[in-house]
């Protein structure tokens, strides 16, 4: 799997399927989730509601799939790095590794992530940036072949540049 770093605003990423950094009752409300339920449209949020109103909330460190709504992807990965228990080393690299699982059951070529864990529930960027590298490290299936990471500000995606240097 190739990664890249794109500064900006994740959801106007172009590609099969991108990541938002979900809580795991999969309610869009602020950070990236407010933007990606802004950006997406309705439909994003109504698909996630019928997901909980049929199994329950995810857990933390797990991921589901709804469709991307408005966006330029056919998908929309929730992973949860948060919720009922806050963001730590282990349900972000869990929701890294189930968000890049998903993206292979749908055999999603290109994924963008945003750095789950970083916004909202307030996790140190450039920790939370290399659990996540790590466990995209780990990821042995043939899908996604790509993943972008996205750094919203300049100074972000430098931070991620620099993690990405050999």
């Amino acid at each position: 799997m190739r990664i890249r770093v794109q500064q900006g605003d994740i959801t106007t990423f172009m590609g099969d399927a991108l990541v938002n950094a979900a809580n795991n009752h999969l309610v869009l409300g602020a950070g990236v989730a407010g933007a990606v339920r802004r950006a997406g449209g309705p439909s994003i949020q109504q698909e996630c509601d019928a997901y909980v109103r049929r199994h329950g909330p995810i857990r933390v460190g797990e991921a589901v799939a709804t469709g991307g709504g408005a966006l330029a992807v056919r998908w929309v990965i929730h992973a949860a790095a948060m919720g009922d228990e806050p963001a730590s080393d282990r349900t972000i690299g869990e929701a890294t590794a189930s968000a890049l699982r998903v993206a292979e059951g749908l055999s999603a070529r290109s994924v963008a992530f945003p750095v789950l864990g970083s916004g909202v529930a307030g996790f140190p960027f450039a920790r939370a940036a290399g659990l996540m590298l790590a466990a995209m490290g780990l990821h042995v299936g043939a899908q996604p072949e790509e993943a972008v990471l996205y750094g919203y500000s300049a100074a972000d995606a430098e931070v991620l540049r620099r993690l990405l240097e050999p």
